[in-house]
């Protein structure tokens, strides 16, 4: 990904490094950036380093070597009143109504008085627990439970939201309306970063992602070019013509990797030559599509690659 202006950029990292004691190396010479307004999904499997990244971002954790730049800010510390975090395992006092919780998380973020009171009526309406806000915790559903985490991670109208695993371990329609909110909050313009297991809630929530492995960055992109990179496109043939017969007709079977009543789906690379053929044979077109993958096809498409890679590379003598 291309390196923005710190002053465009709510994160920079450039070369960013963690190695923890005994030399575990968790991220290494990572470098992205996460540009004001962006919705940033950030994909991996467990231990490819997205909670070290995210504790190097809080400033809970410092950098073996390499620089950080979160919200202006190089002593990364000095960011954090100004973001928002739903952490992995969120925890709460559930002795509290919702309302009294959020109120005294307001008081430790230093919001008092009526402020205090606007900003818990204005985060409780956004994640619609309003009505529920004066029952205990206890009595809330773990669906309810994350939106008042998310509540609370949104007190102090955070520049920059992390959401780690945002909707994970919830119920179908719980995730719903956590999806709902965060649409809402990327919708309003908020800077956003999440870590997710579910790669069609990214797809659906992002612009841009970003694929570790083993500490290192294999793949960064919006997600419309990454969906849309593949090497095939699709004709659709008019009137019903049988492509398989067509195939046959022309001799352009080379190109084609597959055929299924009036569809062609052809290697974009050979584009040009198999719609001049068609052209030749006065073969109407109906309609001509490249064709798309799934951020998920994606995922596993780049980091089996990467892990065949190193396989190989680890075999040279």
């Amino acid at each position: 990904m291309a390196k923005a202006n710190e002053s465009e950029a709510v994160v920079a990292c450039t070369n960013l490094t963690k190695t923890y004691e005994g030399g575990m190396v968790a991220l290494r010479d990572l470098t992205l950036n996460i540009e004001r307004g962006m919705s940033f999904g950030l994909l991996g499997e467990n231990g490819a380093g997205k909670s070290t990244l995210v504790r190097l971002l809080m400033g809970f954790i410092l950098p073996t070597k390499g620089e950080l730049v979160v919200l202006g800010e190089r002593k990364v510390s000095r960011a954090h009143p100004r973001i928002g975090y739903l952490h992995e395992r969120p925890y709460v006092e559930l002795r509290f109504t919702g309302r009294k919780y959020l109120e005294y998380m307001a008081q430790i973020s230093g919001l008092w008085g009526s402020l205090n009171s606007r900003r818990v009526s204005k985060t409780l309406e956004l994640v619609e627990l309003s009505a529920a806000s004066e029952e205990k915790l206890a009595a809330y559903s773990k669906g309810m439970l994350q939106r008042l985490c998310i509540a609370q991670a949104l007190l102090t109208d955070p520049e920059f939201l992390i959401l780690d695993e945002p909707t994970s371990g919830l119920d179908p329609y719980s995730q719903w309306k956590v999806r709902q909110i965060i649409a809402e909050l990327r919708g309003r313009g908020k800077t956003l970063l999440i870590c997710s297991h579910y790669l069609a809630e990214v797809e659906t929530l992002c612009d841009t992602v970003g694929i570790l492995q083993r500490g290192q960055l294999i793949r960064s992109g919006t997600v419309k070019e990454l969906i849309h990179t593949q090497d095939a496109v699709e004709i659709i043939l008019r009137d019903e013509q049988e492509a398989g017969e067509l195939v046959k007709r022309l001799h352009i079977g080379e190109s084609v990797l597959e055929t299924e009543r009036n569809l062609l789906k052809i290697r974009a690379s050979a584009q040009q030559e198999i719609l001049a053929a068609l052209v030749r044979a006065e073969v109407a077109i109906q309609r001509l599509n490249p064709v798309s993958r799934t951020l998920e096809e994606v995922y596993i498409q780049t980091t089996r690659a990467e892990t065949n890679r190193k396989a190989e590379a680890s075999t040279i003598p």
